[in-house]
């Protein structure tokens, strides 16, 4: 009987273990390493991008095939292209915008997904010579898509 309990106990174990690992993908750190030197690039080209006010290079990095919806200081938006008509009547009567890049955190989820947070502040220069500044925190989800890294959704704040 004390077998029998003891055989039991045993596969019981083992099997919850098998269970547990068949489940886990572990990525080899020079794999994450490469993934996060990858997404900061493409993050690094956007930045560029928007200082520069060029909506085609900042629409550039943007898939929304997935339809995840966007958020830009509490606003969802369900579509990239509604979040653009915002965008770019806001960016009018601008000269250029200037990000510091205070914190940036890549989260590799897996060898095709990752989380990019980041915050920092901004200057932006109006054409009649204002200066604008402030805050800002944003969150990317980048999806591997065709062989390239594309944003799938975005939450942006601009903290008062």
């Amino acid at each position: 009987m004390k077998q029998r309990i003891c055989l039991v106990l045993i596969s019981v174990i083992l099997l919850f273990s098998f269970y547990n690992n068949s489940f886990s993908q572990e990525i080899p750190k020079l794999k994450i390493y490469n993934i996060e030197n990858e997404i900061s690039m493409v993050f690094e080209k956007s930045i560029k991008a928007g200082e520069a006010l060029n909506i085609e290079e900042i629409t550039a990095p943007i898939n929304d095939s997935l339809k995840a919806g966007f958020i830009d200081n509490g606003n969802y938006f369900s579509s990239f292209d509604e979040l653009m008509v915002g965008f770019k009547k806001g960016v009018q009567g601008l000269e250029y915008q200037k990000m510091n890049i205070e914190t940036k955190k890549i989260t590799v989820l897996s060898e095709k997904h990752a989380l990019l947070t980041t915050h920092g502040n901004y200057s932006t220069k109006v054409v009649d010579g204002r200066v604008l500044t402030g805050k800002f925190a944003w969150s990317f989800v980048y999806a591997k898509i065709n062989g390239s890294w594309k944003v799938i959704h975005s939450h942006m704040s601009n903290p008062r």
